[in-house]
């Protein structure tokens, strides 16, 4: 790795990071219904070392990719792993997934005293941060100490390359040793913020974590109970607050001309559950929030849900699906699960975050991409072509053409760590 000296204007800017740390971080403690707060956030409860491996994964889906990395990093031997996540959520994946022989805590915040008090009680080997992780304080401080840094199944978006580039010279000096970005383009944008690592592509671990799941059988859905095998359920998935007025429209729509339908909305961020309510309720559309469901009752036209983890659930027993992020130019979200459930899932003409996954999904007829509102309407109202099994064994098909992601940075964590 080419050596990139920490100049004085370089630690000028990491002391102005470290200020503004100081005006944020009671902030940040008084609202703690946003931020987990523990001794370990400040770096003096964090567990002991030493670790042979360090995984930061923010949230949700970083942890279940750092699942899947543990599993195949304890089965190649190696031991005393720390994974580290930075919300509540993301820590109830660590929590039901891996075992007490690994320990679990929650992100230390990224001042420049606190991630030093860390690194001396944590004492990692090396140190993995997942998809675009990048903590100017926590880098910073592993090149003062020589811990060698990956970051692993990388993902830049435009917009966050654009908000990290004007610190390009100070990512330059304190970058990671290696980087593996999920497509080409990706790895073109982390070279260009970080030039003296060794930056290369990878398959992305969400192909091996979809490879190992089963489509839910509707005897073991949690949502059975709510609804008939046959009862026509539209599920819009991750619906982005941008899109909102667009998404909306069509909700009126299919509520006018296919009243016995219900629409599963999930809004991207709960947050928003309140704006939906107050939009269908001045629509004159029925809504209830999914806490608020019961049993055998009649459905109403949408139900907004306002709980986690009910996402794949809910695509097992779709009609028909959207995925959100995609009619504006929000890059898109994750829409591979509702292919592993069995249903093709409609998405907009705005993709940018999800290229790694290739334009042959869509060739494939696994995804249909419409372009606007009145495409989408027409799309999710016509009946699903493809029987769910082939839809569940062609998706198979693709996914084993792009396996090997989590065999990938497990060796390449390994070879780091000597």
């Amino acid at each position: 790795m080419k050596h990139y000296r920490i100049s004085k204007g370089h630690w000028a800017l990491i002391m102005l990071y470290s200020l503004l740390w100081i005006v944020v971080l009671p902030l940040l403690l008084i609202i703690k219904r946003h931020t987990p707060s523990d001794s370990g956030r400040l770096g003096l409860g964090m567990p002991k070392g030493p670790f042979k491996v360090w995984i930061q994964a923010a949230s949700i889906g970083e942890s279940r990719l750092a699942v899947n990395l543990v599993r195949e990093l304890t089965r190649r031997g190696v031991a005393r792993i720390l994974v580290t996540t930075s919300t509540r959520q993301g820590m109830e994946v660590l929590e039901k997934e891996l075992g007490p022989g690994i320990q679990k805590a929650y992100f230390p915040f990224d001042m420049r005293c606190i991630m030093g008090l860390a690194l001396r009680r944590i004492r990692p080997g090396c140190l993995l941060l997942l998809e675009t992780e990048i903590w100017p304080g926590l880098l910073y401080s592993c090149r003062r100490r020589n811990i060698p840094v990956i970051l692993g199944n990388g993902r830049m978006s435009i917009k966050s390359f654009c908000r990290y580039y004007p610190l390009r010279k100070l990512l330059a000096a304190i970058g990671p040793n290696q980087v593996a970005a999920v497509s080409e383009r990706d790895r073109d944008r982390f070279a260009s913020l970080f030039p003296g690592a060794g930056t290369m592509t990878m398959s992305n671990i969400k192909f091996d974590l979809l490879l190992d799941k089963e489509p839910i059988a509707y005897v073991q859905n949690p949502l059975s109970s709510y609804f008939k095998p046959r009862h026509p359920l539209i599920v819009m998935g991750s619906v982005r607050q941008e899109e909102e007025p667009l998404v909306a429209r069509v909700i009126e729509k299919i509520h006018e001309q296919r009243p016995k339908t219900t629409i599963a909305l999930f809004p991207r961020h709960l947050p928003r559950v309140q704006a939906w309510q107050n939009l269908l309720e001045k629509k004159n559309i029925p809504c209830t929030l999914r806490s608020r469901l019961e049993t055998d009752q009649a459905m109403p036209g949408v139900v907004i849900w306002d709980r986690f983890g009910e996402l794949e659930p809910a695509y097992a027993l779709a009609r028909s699906v959207f995925v959100g992020g995609s009619l504006m130019p929000c890059g898109g979200q994750n829409f591979l699960e509702s292919m592993a459930q069995g249903v093709v899932p409609c998405v907009g003409p705005f993709l940018d975050n999800f290229n790694w996954v290739g334009k042959e999904i869509i060739d494939q007829g696994l995804v249909i991409q419409v372009q606007d509102e009145e495409e989408l309407f027409s799309r999710l109202t016509e009946p699903q072509t493809q029987p769910r099994d082939k839809v569940v064994n062609k998706f198979r098909e693709y996914l084993q053409e792009r396996r090997g992601g989590t065999d990938f940075l497990a060796g390449l964590v390994i070879r780091s760590t000597g």
